[in-house]
């Protein structure tokens, strides 16, 4: 019985790190600024309609009032 309880740790052991390793691939970010707040007022809004339904923004006051979006670089294609 120790031995079939052995037998089935490593397979579990893989099965685990697999799932977590799957859920993290293809996640690059990548930046971009769409324009000033004043156009933009809601920034995670107009981040979404131009860049996707994995973006967001926010008005970044650093870079003079500006959408700063956070998208996926790969949007979903392949890459070749």
């Amino acid at each position: 019985m120790a031995k079939a309880a052995s037998s089935l740790a490593l397979p579990i052991i893989f099965l685990v790190l697999f799932s977590f390793g799957e859920q993290n691939m293809g996640s690059i970010w990548c930046d971009k600024f769409i324009g000033p707040c004043v156009k933009f007022p809601d920034c995670d809004q107009s981040c979404r309609d131009k860049l996707g339904p994995n973006s967001n923004g926010f008005c970044d006051i650093k870079a003079k009032n500006y959408c700063h979006c956070k998208y996926d670089c790969w949007n979903g294609k392949t890459h070749v």
